[in-house]
Formats: C-alpha cells, structure tokens, sequence
C-alpha cells in the first residue's frame, strides 16, 4: 500500500467520527446567534405574551450560557467515562444522552416550554463535553505519529463548518424563521453518531494500557493503520509511552498534576494556549449584536457572523494542511498573536465609527480575520497539544485540568462580557481577553517544546529535563 493510501485511510476514518461529534456541537454553538429575533417572539409566545425586556435577556442568557456551565460538569466525567470504560464506551454513552437532548430541544419548540430548551442546552454540553474529550483521545492515539497533527486538526475542522451551518440555517432565508426545524435538524447526525459507535474499536493504545488480548490489540492498530501496518514497531513505541509512569490516571492523583515537575508545566502550558480561545465564544454567540451597535444593517450583520464562520473553517483546513509541516510552535504563536491583534482593532475601529461612520467596515473585515486567525491554528493545536505532552496514564486527567480551567475563563467572561460591553462599549475586550492573551503568548514563546513528528515519551522527556 503507497504512503498516501496509509494517511488517508486513518484520515478518513477520524474524519468521520469528528463529524459525528462536532455536527451538533458546532451547530449548537451557532445556531443561536443569527434568529435573535424569531427565538424572542417565541420566548414571548412561550411566557404569556409582553414579557418585558429584563425578563427576556435574563432567560436568553441563561439559554445561551447554561451550556459553559454544562460544559464544565461534563469535563469532570471525562475519567469516569473515558478513561475508566475506554474512549468508545465514553462516547457512545455521550452520543446517546447528546441524541435525547437534541430531542429535547425540538419539543421545547414545538410546545413552546423554554425550560425543555435549558435541560437540553445542559444535557447535550455536558455529553458534549465528554464526547469532544473522547474524539481528541481518539484523534491523538489511532492515527500514525507522521499525521497526528493533521488528524487533531479534524476536530477543528468539523466544528468550524458546522459552526458555519448553524449560522447558515439561523438566518431568514433558511430556517431562522422556523425555529421548529431548525432545532429538528441535528437530530438524525446525533442518531447516526450513536449508531456509528459500534462499529468503531476502542484506540490501541488504550487497549494496551488496560491489558487487553493481544489479538483486540492488533486488530485496533490495523483497523486505523491499515492492514499493512508495522503492528510491532507501532506497539513496541506504545509500550515505551506507557512505561513512563507507574501512576494510573485516577482522581485520587490529580495532586501530581501540580507536585510533579513536568507536568505542573504542561499543565500551564495546556491553559496558556487555551487561554487564547476564550474570545471566539464571545463573538460568536454576540457577533450580530457587536456589529448592530455599529451601524451594521441587520441583515448584513447576520450574513457577516456567517462569513466570520466560514472564514474559521476555511483557515482551519488550511492550518490541518500545513501542521505536520511547519510543527505546533511555528503556528500556533504567530496565529495566536495575529488573533489577540484582530481583537485589539476590531475595538479600535468600533470606536473610530463613532467619529466616521465608514470604520465600521473595517470592523467587519476585522472580525472575519479574527475568526480566520483563530481557525489556523489557535482552536485546534490549543485543545490537543496537552495531549501531545502527557503521558497516557494521566492524559484524561490533563484534560479534564485545562479544559475545566479554561471553561471557568469562559463561563466568566461570557458572563459579564454583555454588562461590560454596555458599560465601556469595545475596551471590555482588551480587558477581558488581549491583556490575558498577551501575558499566555509569553510563557508560551518560552517554554512549548515543539511536538510535531515526534513520540509522546520523547516530548514528556523534554519537559522532565
């Protein structure tokens, strides 16, 4: 079999099993944003008609923000789940509960009970969670070392094109105007998500590490490899990964995440790059309102919240196709800088508007870059470069450490953004993200080994030394 034959047969498999998990997260993310003023009406329908004004933002923040607090609970079940049972189990459990929140969405429109909109919204960003955790495990140990970058990119890559969809079928000439089917149409993907699950095999690596048969082993390996794969090179440095520690990855250790030298610094590593996505929720979930502010026609700001999801999966598939060329470091700094930049002049131009009205295309162009920036690199080597520097045993527990340190960042930011943003208009955002993002960029620029083509035990042995 030639060697692109042995990339694209993980490639396309890993593909597939990020778009059964980033379909309705993407979609989820998104789909909120554009139909602003369908979901009030039907908030007001849903409580009686002439709702005021402070009861409808208290229950669309809460709608639109009960998933970081959902989010952050599922990230705690990623041991549980994913480590414990194994990745498949983890995920086949969250793609079933995702599937039945879905479900639960679409009643709440159709009956109009907004409640059944916030137990879904939970229900599915806590699965959701534990599933997005499941898929960078699966991404990080299935494919060939050679392509490991370009395989984690697959998550980004999927959430940022169906980030696009759910802005895409939030406007008017879509499904923004019936809000029944725009809720009904993540449901079929979720059903497949489940049903794809059984006829995926737990990762090898996972396998190995758990004292599986030989055989379930080989079998893992050749399924994602190909039939022609090296299986005892590919097990023999598995072996060598798992040698690294003595310790399993159990709550009853998370203290060694903070008194064990090398990885206290991935673990600050890992919130330091991730620090650096905590703007995009922001103007993803509020891009249509910044821009209304701005003298934007609503229509034209709608269709720009599109344009800024597209840009993000454009630039991603892009970033997925240089990553295992260029390395981690030489893209995430540089896209990372470029990206806390955008955020800096969007502000600036927000705020020359005032003085003329053209700035305020320069804002939208800014915002497009913004989420190209972001789609390069920043999202995707920042949720799985921790993985690429922890050894097995402790990886969920990496994860479960960063990502609940980073949802905390968000969930805060998320929530006093708005009151900020009201307050001092635009300069909220270099409060909230530039300042934090700058000081993130210099530890990084420091101390983030470069981890491209190189075996985990090889990396973790850099940063023990």
């Amino acid at each position: 079999m030639s060697s692109a034959a042995h990339s694209i047969r993980p490639i396309a498999i890993l593909l597939c099993l990020a778009i059964t998990v980033n379909w309705q997260y993407g979609f989820s993310s998104t789909y909120l944003n554009t139909p602003v003023e369908q979901f009030k009406e039907y908030l007001n329908e849903s409580l009686g008609g002439d709702i005021s004004e402070g009861t409808y933002d208290l229950w669309w923040d809460l709608i639109q923000n009960i998933w970081f607090v959902g989010f952050f609970i599922g990230i705690f079940l990623n041991p549980v789940l994913n480590d414990r049972l194994g990745r498949r189990v983890g995920l086949l459990i969250a793609n079933s509960a995702i599937l039945i929140a879905a479900i639960l969405q679409w009643l709440a429109v159709l009956l109009h009970v907004p409640i059944l909109l916030i137990v879904g919204r939970v229900i599915a960003s806590t699965f959701t969670a534990v599933a997005f955790q499941a898929l960078v495990l699966y991404l990080q140990e299935s494919p060939p070392t050679h392509i490991r970058g370009t395989a984690s990119f697959l998550s980004e890559m999927s959430f940022s094109l169906f980030c696009a969809e759910g802005t895409m079928l939030g406007t008017d000439q879509l499904l923004g105007d019936n809000l029944t089917w725009l809720t009904a149409s993540v449901i079929p993907i979720c059903a497949f998500s489940v049903v794809i699950m059984f006829f995926l095999p737990e990762t090898s690596k996972y396998l190995l590490m758990s004292g599986a048969e030989r055989s379930v082993v080989e079998h893992s390996v050749r399924f994602f490899h190909g039939p022609d794969a090296n299986i005892p090179v590919i097990l023999k440095e598995t072996e060598i990964e798992i040698a690294e520690e003595t310790i399993s990855s159990t709550w009853s250790s998370i203290l060694d995440l903070i008194r064990i030298p090398h990885l206290r610094k991935t673990l600050f590593l890992s919130v330091c790059c991730l620090q650096n996505c905590v703007a995009l929720w922001t103007f993803i979930y509020n891009s249509t309102l910044f821009l209304e502010d701005i003298n934007i026609e609503s229509g034209i700001a709608k269709w720009a919240a599109t344009a800024m999801c597209v840009s993000y999966f454009v630039c991603t598939v892009l970033g997925g196709t240089f990553v295992d060329r260029w390395g981690r470091r030489k893209i995430l700094i540089p896209f990372s800088s470029l990206h806390t930049a955008t955020i800096a002049l969007f502000t600036l131009f927000s705020q020359l508007q005032k003085v003329q009205d053209f700035w305020k295309y320069f804002a939208v162009a800014t915002l497009i870059l913004l989420a190209g920036s972001f789609g390069c690199g920043v999202g995707a080597i920042s949720w799985f470069i921790s993985s690429e520097m922890t050894p097995i045993k402790y990886r969920t527990l990496m994860q479960s450490a960063s990502y609940s340190i980073n949802t905390i960042s968000v969930v805060i930011s998320t929530f006093v953004v708005l009151p900020f943003y009201f307050w001092i208009g635009t300069y909220c955002f270099l409060i909230l993200y530039c300042i934090p993002s700058v000081l993130a960029l210099i530890y990084i620029s420091r101390n983030l080994p470069e981890t491209r083509g190189r075996e985990i035990h090889d990396i973790v042995n850099e940063l023990k030394g």
